[in-house]
């Protein structure tokens, strides 16, 4: 009887968060240093022509990449902590966003003039990471979870360095800041075309993820486990990792580093609706667009010049994760 109660109240949990989301959403689209009026847009899409601009061109988009990547980003979070059996993975482990910071880099330094093919060369550099990672993974002899961890660690740190090769010899006054920027994450560039370019990756990844969900209840109680119960645990590792992988390179070729998000959310989403992946894992996605839609709303309105997304999330994340941390004694991990 308990464990009917907790399905139906965490199923009007997630209705609650979805509710919310979607207000959360609404008003963003009047928030900026551009006043659109929210009585206009009530009445009949009364606006002229300078507010369907700004609204429809920039705000739209732009809060739709927003949601997109959050909910990616705490997806991806969710499924690496509970595949890797570790609360402390977030969404770069595996190199990911250091290889995807080196290729939009080198776009940089080699002067592509076309953004989408810098998003282009960050997303392949991205995926190269990973494969790289797996591939030394796969020459350890030792526990396959912890040889990936371990590699993603190395390559990241080798990637890095790569990157500060770029900076270095950047030209320090036309290429370099918009290297520093860009690592520090920001939506300011966003569009329609950066939408198009990531939403593909975005979608596929989440709805796969969500649809094999339940799978990560029985990964998280180890590989044996899953083994007796006539689980694939090599098969479906695989495909959690790499729709992963596709929605994380194309959330970071496309906006930059955006620290915090897919470590801290699941965390608040475990803490909210238990560990159960079946509800956790929605619940990820659906907070962690709200939670980026508020750090970018704080992002582009608190000063005259827009603030990068990773300054805030770091701020506001990192005190958080550092309270639940403290608070939360009995977490989804020990149940």
């Amino acid at each position: 009887m308990q464990y009917f109660d907790n399905q139906i109240a965490n199923k009007k949990k997630l209705i609650i968060i979805g509710f919310i989301t979607i207000i959360i959403m609404f008003f963003s689209l009047f928030i900026g240093r551009f006043n659109i009026p929210i009585l206009k847009f009530i009445d009949g899409f009364n606006l002229n022509e300078m507010e369907k601009t700004v609204f429809f061109q920039i705000r739209l988009p732009r809060i739709l990449l927003v949601m997109g990547v959050g909910a990616a980003l705490s997806i991806a979070g969710a499924s690496y902590q509970s595949t890797f059996r570790n609360p402390l993975v977030s969404p770069d482990i595996l190199g990911v966003s250091a290889g995807a910071s080196f290729g939009a880099a080198l776009g940089m330094v080699l002067s592509f003039q076309s953004f989408t093919s810098i998003y282009l060369l960050a997303f392949v550099f991205g995926i190269i990471a990973v494969f790289l990672t797996y591939f030394i993974s796969k020459l350890g002899k030792t526990n396959m979870i912890m040889m990936m961890v371990l590699s993603g660690i190395v390559v990241g740190s080798l990637f890095n360095a790569f990157i500060s090769i770029l900076k270095y010899v950047a030209d320090p006054y036309e290429k370099l800041p918009g290297i520093v920027f860009w690592l520090m994450g920001g939506f300011s560039r966003t569009g329609w075309d950066e939408l198009k370019f990531a939403a593909p990756f975005i979608i596929v990844g989440i709805i796969i993820l969500i649809l094999i969900r339940w799978y990560l209840n029985v990964m998280s109680m180890g590989e044996e486990e899953a083994i007796s119960m006539g689980i694939n645990v090599k098969l479906i590792r695989r495909v959690m990792i790499f729709f992963s992988t596709l929605m994380v390179a194309s959330s970071v070729a496309t906006v930059g580093q955006v620290s915090w998000v897919g470590l801290v959310v699941p965390h608040i989403s475990r803490f909210i609706v238990g560990a159960d992946h079946r509800y956790m894992v929605p619940a990820s996605g659906l907070l962690g667009a709200s939670f980026l839609l508020i750090m970018d709303d704080i992002a582009r309105s608190l000063t005259g010049a827009e603030i990068p997304i990773s300054i805030i999330t770091a701020l506001l994340g990192a005190p958080f994760f550092a309270y639940l941390l403290i608070s939360q004694k009995n977490s989804g991990w020990n149940r």
